[in-house]
């Protein structure tokens, strides 16, 4: 059977189901192919390969092509010499040939690479180091005992080669063998200079949380059974010596209660529960250096400002709110940390806000509030508790509060993160410190090491929470913009967390015969990540019953003037409370708002605050029969118990 292009041609479009025309006289008759084989490369390598021809033709060919419709004529084929992924150079054979191209058929042309062969081969350790997070080369970053972690070993060779040798590594507790594992080589060759850009460039295996722990230390041999010929067999051991030993330190395992805020103004509720907390700790998880976490859903709470939270913070309410987180944590003598989270109506603009701890000044705050978007939620988490254990900005996206020591430009990590559980490295050329504002975000080693210097059990943190309940005046406000503000003081059995350090603003409470019952002076708390100048203040001053019954005037004072609360003149007569339910799975509370400003209203079984009320008529969302109040009259209060009529 005799075929002809033609023929062929109508063959295909027939059975395609196409309609036969004839083909183009041009693209068949008076131009050819040029078909480029590139071989020997590995898998995502690319070629170097440049083709030019008559009329200025030039093409760049990065692997195995065919090049159709050219002009006849002599083509130049020229390639260059290549460096793979991993530092290997890879040669080009030949380096240019000619191929003529004519009319209706098509030329080859191939270009074979290979790795230089001359020299006697030589493999050496140059490094390795653990990681649970971000870790510096030369392995500086402590480890958190008993969390995953991960292992990357640095093979490298004199030069390029095709060597793909095993790595023996052999964990240590106090020198005693734990555990040996082989690694198989993770390419086709072994780089020729470091290279952490990427995982499939050094020998790497996942390394349990059992074996980190004090007195760890570890030893890697590159090909242990002597399968490649090599010039020196005596350098393979990392280190030449005792094994490297790992810097591994306790930190605690984090608890945080989650508060889910409902706003008063509003009615809107923040999206968190048992089932998604998980979520929201994703992030701050995977970065921070934490042995675990323990977190628990707050009974819902009800803010005492009808303001709603704003992108700018306009009305102040994020500040507002938050000094509630913290003064639910103190009053309910939790050592826990208080993490608000709350529904916003926008999707750019202020996301969380935190205080920030200044050890050096006794303030060790532990109290946040995010928006309850997710996943971006997760990063607000990890960010904003970075502010509670003492981190300040990082110098990215134009934040205030930066730090003027961070050691990176442009607040990037400086060094390579690994998430551990996705394997996903973190380039420090494409990320950024999560203390920063700008993405992506994951840590630096700087802040890193930081928070778990804040988080050592041998921090003043450890001793702030062993106290035991006793009562406790419970003094709480702000100063925003120089001038303090007091809100109504309660009288409550709580840790006492009183002034630590002294600072520019005094707390004074005295009688009514003017004797002081106590007095300190102290800082108010940064807050970070909102706009505006307000500093807040919770303090739990513990006082005996009498002395509590002495005390009729609290006052703070400061360089921008002062605040006073003054005991009402109906003080000890408790006024009438309606409790009443209504929809919305909400109780309605009404009372005497002149005798008493201000009302904690309280589970009574679990102890909680449910809100603090504000006005005496009220919404509080809460399925309970029967509710606790304590009713301040602004320095004095008194505790009642109500029940919920339907």
């Amino acid at each position: 059977m005799r075929c002809t292009w033609a023929g062929l041609w109508l063959l295909v479009l027939l059975a395609c189901g196409g309609e036969p025309s004839a083909p183009s006289a041009d693209s068949n008759a008076s131009t050819g192919s040029l078909a480029i084989a590139v071989n020997g490369l590995p898998s995502g390598t690319d070629a170097a390969v440049t083709i030019v021809g008559p009329e200025g033709y030039s093409q760049s060919v990065t692997a195995t092509q065919i090049l159709e419709g050219l002009v006849p004529g002599d083509y130049t084929v020229s390639a260059q010499d290549v460096l793979a992924p991993g530092g290997t150079l890879y040669s080009a054979s030949p380096a240019s040939q000619e191929v003529s191209v004519v009319a209706a058929a098509t030329a080859t042309a191939t270009v074979t690479y290979s790795p230089p062969s001359s020299g006697d081969l030589n493999l050496v350790i140059d490094g390795m180091y653990l990681t649970q997070s971000v870790q510096t080369y030369a392995g500086s970053v402590p480890l958190v005992q008993d969390r995953d972690g991960y292992l990357r070993v640095f093979v490298v060779a004199n030069r390029t080669n095709q060597a793909t040798p095993t790595v023996r590594v052999r964990f240590f507790h106090d020198l005693v063998v734990q555990s040996e594992v082989i690694i198989a080589a993770p390419g086709l060759s072994v780089p020729t200079a470091v290279d952490e850009s990427s995982l499939s460039y050094s020998w790497n295996v996942p390394v349990p949380g059992t074996l980190i722990r004090p007195g760890l230390s570890i030893t890697a041999e590159v090909d242990p059974d002597n399968t490649v010929s090599e010039s020196n067999e005596g350098d393979n051991a990392f280190p030449s010596g005792v094994p490297l030993a790992m810097n591994v330190r306790s930190a605690p395992t984090l608890g945080v209660t989650f508060v889910p805020v409902v706003q008063a103004g509003n009615g809107r509720r923040g999206d968190v529960s048992d089932a998604n907390t998980g979520l929201f700790m994703a992030d701050l998880e995977r970065m921070h250096p934490l042995a675990g976490y323990n977190a628990l859903v707050h009974a819902e709470y009800t803010t005492s400002t009808s303001d709603t939270l704003e992108n700018d913070n306009g009305n102040n309410a994020w500040v507002t709110i938050l000094n509630e987180m913290e003064l639910l944590r103190v009053a309910e003598g939790s050592s826990r940390y208080h993490y608000g989270v709350a529904k916003v109506s926008y999707t750019s603009g202020v996301a969380g806000v935190a205080y920030v701890s200044e050890p050096a000044n006794g303030i060790h705050a532990r109290a946040g509030l995010g928006w309850d978007y997710l996943p971006s939620g997760s990063l607000v988490v990890a960010h904003e508790l970075g502010h509670n254990w003492g981190r300040n900005h990082a110098p990215c996206g134009d934040p205030g509060g930066v730090y003027a020591e961070y050691p990176y430009l442009n607040g990037s990590i400086g060094v390579y993160g690994l998430d551990v559980k996705a394997l996903a490295l973190k380039p420090p050329t494409s990320f950024s410190d999560i203390m920063g504002y700008c993405d992506d975000k994951w840590i630096s080693d700087y802040s890193y090491s930081a928070v778990l210097d804040y988080l050592s059990p041998a921090s003043p943190l450890a001793s702030a929470t062993t106290q035991d309940a006793q009562t406790s005046l419970l003094v709480w406000g702000h100063v925003r913009d120089g001038q303090p503000v007091l809100e109504p003081s309660f009288l409550v059995k709580t840790r006492p967390s009183p002034p630590r350090k002294s600072g520019h603003y005094t707390l004074q409470a005295s009688a009514s015969d003017g004797s002081v019952v106590f007095a300190f002076s102290f800082s108010p708390t940064e807050v970070a990540d909102a706009p505006g100048n307000q500093r807040n203040f919770v303090f739990a001053v513990p006082v005996s019953a009498t002395q509590a019954g002495w005390i009729a005037r609290v006052r703070v004072a400061g360089p921008g003037g002062e605040a006073v609360r003054e005991t009402a003149p109906t003080a000890g007569i408790p006024p009438a409370i309606e409790a009443k339910r209504a929809a919305g799975g909400r109780v309605r509370l009404r009372w005497n708002a002149r005798s008493a400003p201000m009302a904690m209203v309280r589970d009574p079984n679990t102890g909680e605050v449910l809100s603090l009320a504000r006005g005496g008529d009220v919404f509080v969302r809460t399925s309970k029969t029967q509710l606790d109040l304590v009713l301040s009259d602004g320095v004095r209060s008194h505790l009642t118990s109500v029940s919920v009529t339907p």
